[in-house]
């Protein structure tokens, strides 16, 4: 219903009453469509992710998840060619003795992968964060494992936060450190 004022006024003569109604109703359904329009034009995730669907995020995961499908198919040559020759590991202790490079990559995969007799592993992505050609890939990882000992086999698993690095190479990513 329309106000006392506007009702009390003459209509303009170039500019029926039902004219001006009839505007302001166009402008308020035009400025709906305009914040709808933008209210879905929303970022594209990855699924189950905060992850922003890009070119970019969308190889790095293709990466670290050939990383995981040889990891569980327990291919050392493939996981090997997915690793930077300046793959560097220090094994998150302060002592230098258990540091490796490319190299020991080779023989720490080797050895205990030849010890494994079955194995799960799952990887949720949290986060990826690129700066230059450096990646920092964080995810949450559950996995067990079945692993042949003398003294019989055990269970291990393994449920807790991760960061893999990355770096670009040309149009591939190349693991840093993290395998």
């Amino acid at each position: 219903m329309p106000s006392r004022a506007l009702a009390d006024r003459p209509a303009s003569p170039r500019r029926p009453r039902a004219a001006v109604r009839l505007g302001r109703l166009g402008r308020l359904v035009a400025l709906g469509g305009v914040l709808l329009g933008g209210a879905c034009a929303h970022p594209d995730y990855f699924a189950g992710t905060t992850i922003q669907r890009s070119e970019q995020n969308r190889k790095i995961i293709e990466t670290v998840e050939q990383y995981r499908q040889r990891l569980l198919a327990r291919n050392v040559d493939g996981l090997l060619v997915l690793a930077s020759d300046r793959y560097f590991e220090d094994s998150g202790t302060p002592r230098s003795d258990d540091d490796y490079g490319y190299d020991g990559l080779r023989q720490v995969l080797t050895n205990q992968l030849k010890r494994v007799k079955s194995m799960r592993y799952e990887i949720e992505y949290r986060n990826i964060k690129v700066t230059g050609t450096r990646a920092e890939v964080e995810v949450f990882l559950d996995g067990s494992f079945e692993l042949a000992a003398d003294a019989g086999d055990r269970y291990r698993r393994v449920n807790d936060y991760h960061r893999f690095v990355l770096e670009e190479k040309g149009d591939e990513w190349k693991f840093l450190s993290g395998m």
